[in-house]
């Protein structure tokens, strides 16, 4: 499971914090930071994480799922 909170402010992200159980090694606040500051809309919040390696952070979960439960 993956449980996102945001706070968004004038529609952009200002706060990003994720908790879960998923199997990546990398540090999940290098994820925050890089929510932080993007629109809240879908597209730029895909292409914000088509920049980072979610493997590295997630396992296997996919960018479109990760999209999804986001937006």
């Amino acid at each position: 499971t993956i449980d996102v909170r945001l706070n968004v402010n004038k529609g952009t992200i200002t706060e990003a914090k994720i908790y879960g159980d998923f199997f990546g090694v990398g540090d999940i606040q290098n994820v925050e930071q890089a929510l932080v500051g993007t629109r809240f809309e879908r597209a730029a919040i895909r292409e914000q994480l088509m920049t980072l390696d979610l493997k590295h952070y997630f396992g296997n979960v996919e960018l479109e799922e990760l999209v999804d439960l986001i937006s």
